[in-house]
């Protein structure tokens, strides 16, 4: 049998699993996943192989990102923002059409990702959160204090929990952040840490960030969008807490 044929029947066993086991399910899941994103790992060494070729940003180019981003601004007030983990930069060129005088940047890993993002006139570079040593991350948080806002969306559940403490440096630098991360037994392309909100509320709790006044009312207007139902179920705003930082 195939490696992808073994890989199948695994999935199906996990399936069966899923309603009378939902914890063992998710980390199961999760345990294939990280096998999977190691294995692109290595094949990406020799260029071979991209974890998120273009056929998975066409199934995720979809949604109605323009009123997405007049959410943000009409939340946020942000005239700079940083998408940290931008993909193919459809909430970045939202913006970008809402108010080009917007400063804007974004960082991805794909290189699929990254040129699609460029095609839209973005201003984007490759950022390997696995490969950056702590020490570099810290510097690049200290750059994006510049920045109004972060936006992080469905990215922290693709790195393994021993990689998220540099992506909660990184996104937690500007004043106010929107975050979503998949919850436990979403699925999706390589899903290895898949947490209730409440992780990284606490964790981004940590750097200093809290959940904003507004974001029950932001969590509303995202969900009232024609966006895939993740989003509305799992972003948040947090702001920075000036009492304690």
């Amino acid at each position: 049998m195939s490696r992808t044929g073994q890989r199948s029947v695994v999935r199906r066993a996990l399936d069966r699993l899923r309603d009378s086991f939902p914890t063992h399910y998710a980390r199961g899941r999760n345990a294939i996943a990280l096998a999977e994103l190691y294995a692109h790992r290595w094949r990406s060494r020799a260029q071979t192989a991209d974890a998120y070729p273009d056929d998975f940003w066409d199934f995720h180019d979809v949604g109605d990102w323009d009123n997405f981003a007049r959410a943000v601004l009409a939340h946020t007030r942000a005239r700079s923002i940083v998408d940290v983990g931008c993909g193919q930069g459809l909430a970045l060129a939202a913006l970008a059409h809402i108010d080009p005088a917007l400063r804007l940047k974004g960082y991805d890993d794909s290189p699929a990702a990254l040129a699609r993002a460029a095609r839209r006139d973005l201003s984007v570079e490759r950022l390997d959160i696995l490969a950056l040593p702590p020490s570099r991350a810290a510097t690049l948080a200290a750059a994006l204090r510049s920045f109004d806002l972060a936006i992080c969306l469905e990215v922290a559940e693709h790195l393994p929990s021993w990689h998220a403490g540099k992506l909660v440096t990184i996104v937690s630098a500007p004043r106010r952040l929107v975050f979503s991360a998949a919850h436990p037994g979403q699925g999706g392309r390589l899903h290895v840490n898949e947490r209730p909100a409440s992780y990284w509320i606490q964790r981004l709790a940590a750097r200093g960030m809290r959940l904003a006044r507004d974001d029950d009312a932001f969590r509303r207007d995202v969900a009232a969008l024609d966006l895939p139902a993740w989003y509305g179920q799992n972003v948040h705003l947090f702001e920075r807490d000036l009492t304690r930082f």
